[in-house]
């Protein structure tokens, strides 16, 4: 097919934008936005495909999520949870470990954001309570979030949109745990790597010079059993505390006197009502998390735990503008040509593959998208794809389709996926270090997921 110049702009925009990402040098909203506004000046598409991503669902999602979240806050649902794991894990590395096993099981059955925003308030109070940067909560939370929802039907909506186009390919459709084993496998070397990195002292999360005092801690936590030890624990809770707002301190007052119980007071049982409604009706697909979430953010403010004036300020704009800009240059790409183009590329170089290596390549391709763009456009994208690569060659179409979920799941290489903006918005970390930690990460789960979907489905 001829490569018309909108074609090869948009992909240059694209390279560019995500280059300025990289560096951080430069805010990644500013950045989506400028790209977007080059791509409607050029003529690259017209204003509706231009500013489509501000009307996507993806943001409506994250503008409720944010504001569920602050309910939470209010409400003090998982009020002492923090201090219930501090309790019986020391370190920084289990309490960060722990509060990401927490994130992976609830994206395992429920939106991934909305399980980030659960967990979010209670990983800034225990980052806090320990003296530690935000990120080194933030960066392990936000992936754990992102793979746990890999292991099942309803944990992602790129398994969703899969399932339903291998049930309208072949008449049936993949089942609620037949994403779990290559979706455990990511998840177990995900552990594994970040177990191996924080007893090395290593800590991705944090920034700055925060890192080296971090990983100090890391190797040597004090020793609470001990009067020095205690001493060194409430010096160090205190130092963390002097530049927290009234409001800060006045929720960590608040916590010291608090069982972890979500039936302790009415807000709480508000609440909890609210969110368990929300969680099954997107979890089984009654409702979109657009419209789940949504109504649960406006029943909180409703019920009066949410105040509207605390609502609003809970929005982060930054997160914002970013997410839509960059929804908006995926829908560019897919109106000018430009994945059409990957499409045909891909299947040409793809001839006479052997079924690992097909799988492998299409696991590659959509995370590639899916970082790029959006993991449901990826998804949206890379179904067809699939099923046409199969039907070229020895592969099965079920696991050129599972490849294509495992795939468009893996946004770890740049913090593009909802759930880790909206964790920067509270617990920020490093972009480069992300971006070098999910590389790595990335590289591994691929190849695990490879060998597991080649072993069971081809």
């Amino acid at each position: 097919m001829s490569v018309g110049i909108e074609t090869v702009l948009a992909w240059s925009i694209l390279i560019v934008v995500l280059a300025l990402i990289a560096s951080g040098k430069v805010r990644m909203d500013l950045v989506a936005l400028s790209g977007l506004l080059i791509l409607g000046l050029t003529g690259t598409a017209p204003p509706e495909v231009i500013f489509s991503g501000f009307g996507h669902p993806a943001l409506a999602t994250i503008i409720s999520v944010f504001l569920v979240s602050q309910g939470i806050v209010e409400s003090g649902l998982l009020r002492g949870l923090g201090q219930a794991v501090a309790r019986r894990l020391k370190s920084l590395r289990g309490q960060t470990l722990s509060i990401a096993a927490v994130g992976s099981i609830l994206s395992a059955f429920m939106n991934n954001v909305g399980a980030v925003g659960l967990l979010l308030p209670t990983a800034v109070r225990m980052a806090r309570r320990y003296g530690s940067d935000p990120g080194s909560f933030g960066l392990p939370l936000a992936m754990a979030s992102i793979l746990g929802g890999t292991a099942t039907l309803v944990g992602s909506a790129p398994n969703i949109i899969i399932a339903s186009y291998m049930f309208s390919t072949t008449g049936q459709s993949f089942k609620m745990f037949d994403y779990a084993p290559h979706g455990l496998s990511m998840l177990g070397i995900a552990f594994a790597f970040w177990y191996f990195c924080k007893s090395c002292g290593i800590d991705p999360g944090a920034n700055g010079d925060q890192r080296a005092e971090n990983q100090s801690k890391l190797q040597k936590p004090p020793d609470q059993n001990s009067k020095t030890g205690r001493k060194e624990e409430k010096s160090r809770v205190d130092d963390s505390a002097e530049n927290d707002t009234p409001a800060e301190r006045q929720e960590e007052d608040l916590e010291e006197k608090y069982i972890f119980s979500p039936f302790a007071t009415r807000e709480k049982l508000v609440v909890l009502a609210i969110l368990l409604a929300a969680v099954l009706t997107v979890s089984f697909g009654l409702l979109h998390p657009a419209f789940g979430f949504g109504a649960a953010a406006l029943l909180l403010i409703i019920s009066g735990v949410l105040k509207p004036s605390v609502a609003y300020k809970s929005i982060d704009l930054k997160i914002v503008f970013f997410l839509g800009s960059m929804l908006g240059i995926g829908r560019t790409l897919e109106y000018s040509g430009a994945l059409e183009m990957l499409s045909s590329a891909l299947a040409g170089f793809t001839e006479g593959f052997d079924p690992f290596w097909l799988v492998l390549i299409l696991i590659l391709v959509a995370s590639i998208l899916s970082n790029a763009i959006n993991n449901s456009a990826a998804a949206v994208f890379m179904a067809p794809l699939a099923v046409g690569i199969a039907a070229e060659s020895s592969l099965g179409t079920a696991a050129a389709l599972m490849a294509a979920a495992a795939g468009s799941n893996l946004t770890l290489l740049i913090p593009t996926h909802q759930a880790a903006l909206m964790v920067m918005s509270r617990a920020p970390f490093s972009i480069s270090s992300f971006m070098r930690f999910g590389l790595v990460l990335s590289m591994l789960c691929i190849l695990a997921a490879a060998v597991v979907i080649t072993a069971l489905w081809q």
